[in-house]
């Protein structure tokens, strides 16, 4: 090899380097989140994930991480069409600012998440919130 083809494939090289450490190649297995909190809930055996950026709601969802199962509360947020890759395999998601936890909910906003999948035009023109009264907490990620 020639001088001048090792040195443009040491920069070449480099390129590639230089774009994988800055970030330029990001990772698929996580979200790329900032400002809020990432929770999940199990409802029955289905599972979804809510970016959470309302403040008065991450911290109700903080103040009682460590005591959900006493303190209770009942995710309520608006639905959204669209995926996102912290809520697959769902093709929506709920808005992070509009959504709080509440202490009851009305029984047509409740289900388990592939319903709404299955329902999702109907769900946002109709019903509008998803809160599932039998919702448990199972995990949160602070990305403030």
């Amino acid at each position: 090899m020639d001088a001048s083809r090792k040195i443009l494939w040491i920069l070449t090289l480099g390129v590639f380097i230089i774009a994988f450490a800055t970030g330029a190649c990001k990772s698929t297995t996580g979200p790329d989140l900032k400002g809020g909190i990432l929770t999940t809930f199990e409802v029955v055996d289905e599972q979804y994930s809510v970016f959470i950026t309302n403040t008065e709601t991450i911290d109700k969802v903080m103040l009682n991480w460590n005591k959900w199962q006493n303190a209770g509360g009942i995710p309520a947020g608006r639905v959204t069409k669209g995926q996102v890759s912290y809520n697959k395999p769902w093709s929506w998601h709920i808005d992070p600012e509009d959504i709080s936890i509440v202490d009851g909910a009305i029984e047509i906003q409740d289900g388990r998440p592939s319903y709404v999948e299955a329902n999702v035009d109907a769900w946002i023109k109709n019903v509008v919130y998803y809160s599932p009264s039998g919702a448990q907490l199972i995990s949160v990620k602070d990305y403030r």
